[in-house]
This record gives structure tokens, C-alpha cells and sequence, in this order.
């Protein structure tokens, strides 16, 4: 019995790290890839269920980067809010000639917390 119980544990564990891994953002937003193959995609519905409103900045700031994000902060604007911009780009063979898709995600923070987010897809070619 224990045994049966160990592996029923073990793949329930399994199906929880598979969904982890399958709501990543990057994942999430190749799948829509391959389906549209337009050269810009508004993105923010995807970006916005991954980056919640109300966030931690330094919770954000690891997961981009995590997930191979490279992070631009702006100037702080008028109303004391700050804005990141993250960006992606494929890397491979193809990306290296120049043609190439770049996530880019805007993140306006109030008080270190999401304010709003939304993101482009972008096919880049020379």
C-alpha cells in the first residue's frame, strides 16, 4: 500500500510541474505564434493573466528574467510612476541573419506594484 501511495504522489507532482513549466509566459505566447503569423500581435491579454495587477516589482523583475527577458527601466514619469520595458528575442541560426521574433512587455508600476501591463509581439527581419 505505501508503495501505491508514493507513486500516486509522485504523479501528482508530475502534473503539477508539467502545468507549472506550461504557463510560462514565453510558452504561452510561441503557441500563439503558431497560429498568427502577422508581424505584430498585441499580446496583453496573454502578458496581463501572467502579470497580475497589484504585483511585486521584484517578483516580476526575477520571472522575466527567468524566462530569458532582458529589462530596460525608464525614467520615472510626471505622476511618480516608474515603467519597464522587457524584451525577448529568439536566438538560433535564423534570429542570428536577422529575422527573428521579439517579445517586448510594458509594465507600469505604482509603488512597486503592476499598475498595468501589455505586450507586442514583433517579426523582425532584415
Amino acid at each position: 500500500m505505501p508503495t501505491l501511495a508514493a507513486a500516486f504522489l509522485t504523479l501528482i507532482l508530475a502534473l503539477f510541474q508539467g502545468a507549472a513549466m506550461a504557463s510560462n509566459l514565453v510558452t504561452d505566447i510561441e503557441r500563439i505564434r503558431q497560429t498568427d503569423k502577422s508581424d505584430q500581435i498585441d499580446i496583453s491579454t496573454t502578458v496581463q493573466s501572467h502579470i497580475a495587477t497589484g504585483t511585486g516589482r521584484k517578483d516580476v523583475e526575477r520571472r522575466l528574467q527567468q524566462q530569458g527577458f532582458t529589462l530596460h527601466e525608464q525614467p520615472e514619469a510626471a505622476d511618480k510612476t516608474r515603467t519597464l520595458i522587457a524584451v525577448r528575442k529568439e536566438k538560433g541560426l535564423i534570429a542570428s541573419l536577422g529575422f527573428h521574433d521579439e517579445i517586448r512587455v510594458v509594465i507600469i508600476f505604482d509603488n512597486d506594484k503592476v499598475k498595468h501591463a501589455s505586450g507586442l509581439l514583433i517579426y523582425r527581419a532584415l
